[in-house]
This record gives structure tokens, C-alpha cells and sequence, in this order.
């Protein structure tokens, strides 16, 4: 079968890039983190955190972000199906950023939180069950078969508690504790970081 250069680069765009082009048309716009030069900021919405931001940098353009801790103060209209008096049902993470590299798709759960780690595990725990979920339902919209490895579904913790990175000094391989299932690292908060760095 001869297929045309045009429709040859159609269908390379699209499958490298069908997964962003669809988790944006699914994820509504408000939340969406943008992307600028390569570079996310993700940013803490409550003034008195100490722990305010994070720079997530990339070589690649396979990135898309969202947050749905933006619209924590709207949780009825976000989660209409669940009684809000239940805590921990209406749990969301600071950020989640889909990166997919060749043929794998990974996931980061970001959580923000100062020197009291409090129960983030119950939150990653959240976040993970949600990226299934949203798995899950991409491949029934779009009649796609994404798969996400879970061990590529990696949980960061930024905190402003000192870790046993000295500042300055060349960052290596980033650590995961396997902690029932989720893998989970504590980072430096308001700080830059490549993201390619929490992949390997």
C-alpha cells in the first residue's frame, strides 16, 4: 500500500501526540497547568504554606499538566456524586503531569506539603486511583488502548523539611521508597528540577 509523506506524518502526529490531544480535550481548560518554553510551575494556593512553588523543566514536549487542587474551594461542583462530609473521598493532589517517553506513558503525582508531612499517602493513594480511572476512560471515549505501567506511576513530595540533598551539589538518580504500592520520593520544595530526573 502506498501512503502518501502527508499521510504518513498525519498518522506519526498522531500517534505520538494523540494521548495529550486527548487528555485536553477531556480535562476541562481551568485546570490545565501550562506549559511555557519547556517549562511547569506549580504553585500552592494556600498564602501561609512555606512550601510555594516548584520548576519542573523538560527536554521534551510530551507533557501534559493539570491540577485539580485549583478548584479545591468548589469541591461540590467538582465532585457532585460523593457526600462531601466524607473527608477523605474528595482528596486531589497539587499537580499530575502525563510525560510519555517512546512507548511508555508516565505519570507524576505532585504533592506540596511543609516540614508536617500529615496523611499525603491517603492523597497519592487518591491521585493514583484517579489516573486509572481517567486510563480507563480515555480508552472508552477515544476507542484507545493506553496502558500505564504502575510502576511508572511515580508520587513526588515536595516539603520544605531538610532532605539529604545538599543544595549545590550535582542531583543524581532520583530514590523511590516502595511504600504499599506507591512510589513515593520527598524533594526540596521551592526549587527546579528536570522531570526527566524522577523517570529513570
Amino acid at each position: 500500500m502506498v501512503v502518501s509523506i502527508l499521510e504518513y506524518y498525519r498518522f506519526r502526529i498522531h500517534h505520538n501526540y494523540g494521548v495529550y490531544i486527548n487528555l485536553s480535550n477531556t480535562i476541562n481548560s481551568y485546570l490545565h497547568i501550562p506549559i511555557t518554553s519547556k517549562e511547569i510551575t506549580i504553585k500552592e494556593i494556600k498564602n501561609d504554606s512555606g512550601c510555594k512553588k516548584v520548576i519542573l523543566k523538560s527536554t521534551s514536549k510530551n507533557i501534559f499538566a493539570f491540577s485539580l487542587d485549583y478548584q479545591l474551594q468548589n469541591k461540590c461542583k467538582m465532585f457532585p456524586f460523593f457526600n462531601q462530609s466524607l473527608g477523605n473521598i474528595t482528596k486531589v493532589n497539587d499537580g499530575i503531569i502525563f510525560y510519555k517517553n517512546g512507548n511508555d506513558i508516565f505519570v507524576l503525582l505532585i504533592e506540596f506539603k511543609s516540614n508536617n508531612l500529615g496523611d499525603y499517602k491517603k492523597q497519592l493513594q487518591a491521585g493514583k486511583n484517579f489516573v486509572l480511572y481517567l486510563t480507563n476512560m480515555l480508552n472508552l471515549t477515544f476507542n484507545k488502548n493506553y496502558q500505564i505501567d504502575l510502576n511508572n506511576i511515580r508520587c513526588i513530595v515536595f516539603s520544605t523539611r531538610k532532605t539529604q540533598r545538599k543544595k549545590g551539589t550535582k542531583r543524581e538518580n532520583i530514590k523511590y521508597s516502595n511504600i504499599n504500592g506507591l512510589l513515593i520520593s520527598e524533594q526540596q520544595c521551592n526549587e527546579t528540577f528536570y522531570i526527566e530526573k524522577f523517570l529513570t
